[in-house]
Parts: structure tokens; sequence; C-alpha cells
């Protein structure tokens, strides 16, 4: 007789595209893995996988299955939810975020999220936009927060926030307000890593106006990047949110100027899965609590 397990196992196996992913993935072993789907292909009297030697990939009847098994996964995780909400949200959660919301609204959602769901674990992973976009379509995270969206068939992106970029800088740089952008280029400029989209719409825009920074100081760390700012070594584009005590205390500045590179947007991003319940839910009070 086919059961749940069985099928979470089904589901699991053609999103990946390998058993041993699954067994991964499911924290059991590969063999098990080989019997779970051998006994259920024997309940359904049907072939659901081709087994090659690079892989497996779904038979034409295991494709048509496949939306009715998860069908049954998501519809038992809604009848469990639906019965006790409270209990029924826990296990481990996996948030990939970029460093600019550790630096905001993230701590407080976390410490909100634990007292209204103490069940549920959060495993944090903090990371350049690039590395968890990757990390997403793995599997290795159930959440994305970054700037986004990500252009996959498969990825569900909403916007979540936006925070206009400024140009900043220590007051021992001497800048006047207002200033051309062009006069920035006599000191390093200070931009997130060069595989983002500031960092290249920065350097586009020098590059139109025919001036050439001393050099850019590219850095995927936004601690490092502020750092550098407050010591004078350049002038970054940073969120004033999240250098609020700096330039309370006077220690950066924000410049006035012509020219300012589009607002940083994140999205939460995710990947629907036979147990996408809790990561559904948490996204939903994600989005209520900023609100």
């Amino acid at each position: 007789m086919l059961n749940l397990k069985q099928l979470e196992t089904f589901v699991w196996i053609a999103n990946l595209g390998s058993f041993r992913q699954a067994a991964e993935h499911l924290c059991t072993t590969q063999p098990a893995i080989s019997t779970r789907i051998t006994n259920l292909e024997h309940a359904l009297n049907t072939t659901l996988f081709n087994r090659e030697k690079g892989g497996v990939t779904l038979t034409a009847k295991g494709r048509e299955l496949l939306p009715l098994a998860e069908n049954i996964l998501n519809s038992t995780a809604q009848l469990c939810y639906k019965a006790n909400a409270t209990s029924a949200l826990s296990g481990l959660l996996r948030i990939g975020v970029s460093e600019t919301l550790i630096h905001t609204w993230l701590p407080e959602f976390l410490t909100s999220l634990n007292e209204k769901y103490p069940d549920v674990e959060i495993e944090l992973i903090v990371d350049a936009t690039v590395n968890l976009s990757k990390e997403l379509m793995a599997h290795n995270i159930d959440i994305a927060i970054l700037l986004g969206p990500i252009s996959e068939p498969s990825v569900i992106n909403k916007v979540i926030c936006e925070y206009p970029l400024y140009w900043v800088a220590s007051p021992s740089l001497g800048l006047n307000e207002p200033a051309e952008t062009h006069t920035f280029t006599r000191w390093p400029i200070i931009t997130y890593a060069r595989n983002t989209v500031p960092f290249h719409e920065i350097d586009r825009h020098f590059t139109a106006q025919k001036v050439h920074p001393v050099r850019f100081y590219s850095a995927s760390s936004l601690s490092a990047s502020v750092r550098l700012a407050e010591s004078g070594v350049g002038v970054a584009t940073l969120p004033k949110e999240v250098i609020k005590e700096q330039l309370k205390e006077g220690r950066l500045s924000i410049i006035e100027t012509n020219w300012t590179p589009q607002p940083l947007t994140f999205t939460v991003s995710y990947i629907t899965t036979p147990n996408s319940l809790l990561t559904e839910e948490i996204v939903k009070i994600a989005f209520e609590w900023l609100c």
C-alpha cells in the first residue's frame, strides 16, 4: 500500500532529478529511497522513472501522476495546518539573505517570528545575491531574500522592500554640497560587489560620462563598505537605513548629487515544493509584519 513518505520521495526525486540528492535532502540513504520508489511503483503497478546512467527522468506516466502526488502532499499539509495552525508550523526553515537586511528589519522580524512560532527553527545564510540564487535553485535553502528577481520559471518572486541608495562620505574628504558625481572620481568609489546590479550601474554611469574613478573598492561585505567610507578611504553608495548611527554622529554625510543609482529592490524568492506550506506561511507573515 502506498504512503505519504513514498509520495514525498517521488516528488523530491522528480524535483531534484537524482536519487542521491533526494536521499540527502530527506536525510536518509539512497537504498532507502530506492526501496520507497520500488514499493510505490509496485503499489501503482507502473514505472515512474527511467533509470539512466546520467540520472533519472520521469516516464510519461510519472509526469502524469506527479501533479496528483503534489496535490496529495499539499492537501495533507493544509489539513494539519487547519487542524492546529500553531503546532503545524514547525521544523527547519533555511533562509538566505543579503547582508543589507541584517542591518535593517530582519533581526526584529526573526524575534517576532520566534515568539509566534517557537517550533520553527531558522537556519540563516548571509551571502551575495548571485550565491543565494544558486543555493535556492539547488534546494539548499527554502527562501532567498535578495536583490531580485530570480529569472527562473520555477521561482516565485515577490518584492518585499526597497532602499534608495545615497552617495556618502566622511566629512574628512571635504566634499561640498551639492556635488557633481564626476568630482567623486578623485577618490576610490566604494561599491557593492562586482557581480551586483549596483556596481554595474555605477560603472556604466562613469563610463558614459567618460570619467574614471581612481579605483573601485567593491566589497561583498556591507560592514566593510561602511567602515571604509567612515575611514575616509573613498566615496560610497549606501542605503541610509544602514548608516543611521554614522549619520547621527557625523561620521558620514549624505552628499546631494545630480545622479544616484537605482534603489535596491529586494524580493522574497522561493520554489514551491512538497513541503512548502511552512515556506509560504513565513513569506505571508513577513509581508504582514512589514506592512
